[in-house]
């Protein structure tokens, strides 16, 4: 179960996905510095680490891609 659900979110799709999204976070971010307002309680500082942590998980599983890779040649 567990093996699909990575191998599912390892797909292109979904890392170009988290890429957009997590610019859009940093982008909401920086308004929301610049405009210095908050949303729902969400300060301009969380919407960069939202943003930083959809990075975070392109770098995982571009990294779960790469393993994928080599286990499929060995």
């Amino acid at each position: 179960m567990i093996n699909r659900l990575l191998t599912a979110t390892a797909r292109n799709g979904w890392i170009f996905f988290l890429r957009i999204f997590g610019v859009a976070l940093i982008v909401v971010g920086i308004v929301a510095a610049v405009f210095d307002v908050t949303f729902k309680g969400f300060t301009p500082v969380l919407w960069m680490l939202l943003g930083l942590a959809s990075f975070l998980g392109v770098i995982c599983n571009s990294l779960f891609r790469i393993v994928l890779t080599f286990e499929r040649k060995a």
